[in-house]
Order: structure tokens, then sequence, then C-alpha cells
């Protein structure tokens, strides 16, 4: 009984954190491919770090949660298309009166040319959920790119396992899958479609998370500076036990990128750092 109660309080402290925006991610026609500049100002190393906040707007129980987010990613270009890409980053929520922290890191090693990118990703995330009980979630998995001159197809598949700590004999098998659009209406101003399902499962015990967010984002000519904002649906279900809990939560979102060693809102993304976080939102 012990071994399902832990891992059922860790569910339940996960239902309505997707308000955590990992927005680290970002109606045209099919173009040639996009040519990928050759030199890089930069050595070779291009990167960002942002910062964001999102609120709930709709919640279950309508719920008060929001959420700061800080998140960097760098990339570096190693030579004949092989590319390195790391990722760290930082969430504090809050729900009524309960505060979570959340760190995350992630390790992406590829290889990308001016049509396509392809790799393997190996990430970790530490949850306090601030009940006493922490969750450690481990992942390793594939993604991939397709570069066209006005939009990119991106997505990844993911295995992992989500430990509770103090309780050694409670891990869950983690699914992840996630698929998403960048559409570039010019070279500054972009709109990312994404969507991503995670499942967690223990014993008889599943737990679902499904989520749709949509970005804007704009870049400013003068200084390389991005401003972003979006709206996130998650729907999360809890499963097992004979019963089944389900609720669905609106989050609104903005924040501000900085940006080393590109000079537009595309070339950062063809030149350095690639691919969104496959994290769960706690």
């Amino acid at each position: 009984m012990v071994r399902t109660s832990s891992f059922v309080v860790f569910l339940f402290s996960s239902v309505g954190m997707a308000v955590a925006a990992d927005i680290d991610g970002p109606l045209v026609g099919t173009e040639d491919a996009y040519e990928v500049p050759v030199e890089q100002a930069s050595g070779g190393i291009t990167g960002y770090i942002e910062g964001s906040y999102g609120a709930a707007v709709d919640s279950p129980g309508d719920i008060d949660a929001d959420a700061w987010d800080l998140r960097g990613a760098v990339n570096f270009d190693a030579g004949a298309g092989m590319n390195l890409q790391v990722d760290l980053g930082y969430t504090r929520a809050s729900y009524e009166d309960l505060d979570t922290d959340s760190y995350d890191g992630a390790l992406h090693g590829y290889y990308r040319n001016d049509l396509f990118a392809a790799g393997v990703f190996a990430q970790g995330a530490h949850l306090d959920p601030g009940i006493g009980v922490d969750l450690n979630d481990y992942m390793g998995g594939v993604e991939v790119a397709y570069f066209l001159d006005t939009w990119t197809l991106h997505g990844a598949l993911g295995y992992g396992q989500a430990v509770v700590e103090d309780f050694e004999d409670i891990d869950a098998n983690h699914y992840m899958g996630s698929l998403g659009a960048r559409i570039y209406a010019t070279d500054n101003l972009r709109f990312d479609v994404d969507g991503s399902l995670h499942r967690i499962t223990e014993d008889d015990i599943d737990y679902d998370l499904r989520s749709l967010k949509l970005t804007a984002n704009y870049r400013l000519e003068a200084v390389p500076v991005t401003l972003f904002a979006g709206y996130k649906y998650t729907n999360e279900e809890l499963s097992g036990l004979s019963a089944s809990v389900s609720g669905d939560t609106s989050t609104i979102f903005g924040g501000l990128r900085f940006s080393y060693g590109s000079n537009t809102l595309k070339e950062e993304e063809r030149l350095g750092p690639v691919w969104s976080s496959n994290r769960l939102s706690f």
C-alpha cells in the first residue's frame, strides 16, 4: 500500500503543474530547402538564455497557479555536420499555498545539414513538490527535424524512468512523444505549434499528460532579443485503482530570450540550438 500511495502522491502533485511554460521550443507552402550559412562569427558556438512567466487562466477547481521559468541552451558545431547541444532549466511554480522547484538538463548529440537534423538525447529532471517526497525523472530518445525555407518540422520519441526518492522500489516507466512545427513569416517572426504526450505508468496506475502549445516569437532588429508569448492547453488523466480522474488547464505565458552567435531568429534555429525541451512540464 505504501508503494502505490507514494506514487499517487507524486502523481497528484503533478496535476496542474503543466502551467510551467517550457517555451524553449519554438501557413506557408513547401519551398526549396533553406541554405545554412557556412560561417559563424561566434566560432561555432551559438546559444540563448530566456526567462518567462506563465499563469493558469482555467484549471481544475480554479486552482490559482503560476510559474517562473529560466532556461538556457548552447550549441557547439564540431564540424562535418556534427553538433552538441546542452540545455539547463529551472522552474519555480506555485499552486495556491504550495511552491515547487524543478531542475532539468539535457544533452543532444546530432548531425545537421541544410535539409534535416537527426540525433539522440539524454536528459534528467528533479522535482521538489514541497511535500517531502522528491521525484527524479530520467529519459533518453531520438529526435529529428526537417528544414524548408519558411518552416521546420520536428519530433521526438523517448523512454525513461521516474523514481520517487526515499522509496527506491517505486519507479515508473515514462514514455514520451512530441511533434511540432515552426513557421516563419519573416526571418525574425515565427509561429510555433507544439504537441506532446507523456505517459507515466507504474503497476496498474497510469498518468497521461497531453499538451498543445501555440507560441508567437518576434526578434528585434537592433539587438539579439526575442519577445515571445502564447497559449498552452493541457489535459491530465490519472487512471487505475478502479477509478479515473482528469482535468484540463489553460495557460498563457510570455517572456524574453537573449541570443548569442546569430543574426536572426531563423539563423538562431538553423545554426544554434534546434531542439526543444522534452521534459515533463512539472
